[in-house]
């Protein structure tokens, strides 16, 4: 059996790259790994030229990673009910190192991700998990256009 995995950010986009990621998954009779990786909280905001940190109280709360996995799991019920075998994952890391990893540890086939469709200057500051991604994957990534028709 195929496996299929596709990391998801639950931002609006998620709906659509669910769609994508069910219609393939239905078509190859593969599993559906479903991954979230939630960005531990920051202890420090640079700010200004010169790059200034300002430090944020501490402790930070942590991610509620009960809600995480329910939430998940909310997101699977469709897709089994379509008769899509689906697992859940979620995680605290960094978003690009743990989608790679995971795509090894679990023996994915396929990667697949949504686009927001950012611009060059929102990458400039930002970067991209999309490019990143596709940069370093051993294995096809399939990324699902979220913007227009």
């Amino acid at each position: 059996m195929k496996t299929l995995l596709a990391a998801i950010d639950l931002s609006p986009i998620t709906s659509k790259v669910l769609d994508g990621a069910a219609s393939l998954a239905l078509a190859l009779g593969a599993k559906l790994i479903l991954l979230h990786v939630e960005e531990p909280p920051a202890a420090y905001v640079p700010v200004g030229a010169a790059m200034d940190v300002i430090t944020a109280p501490l402790p930070l709360d942590p991610p509620d990673m009960d809600a995480l996995k329910e939430g998940l799991e909310k997101l699977a019920v469709p897709l089994r009910a379509q008769g899509i075998e689906v697992e859940t994952i979620g995680v605290v890391s960094s978003p690009i190192d743990e989608i790679l990893d995971q795509s090894k540890s679990t023996g994915a086939e396929i990667l697949i991700l949504g686009s927001h469709g950012h611009g060059a200057l929102y990458h400039l500051f930002s970067g991209s998990v999309v490019t990143s991604v596709l940069q370093k994957s051993a294995i096809p990534v399939l990324i699902i256009p979220v913007h227009g028709k």
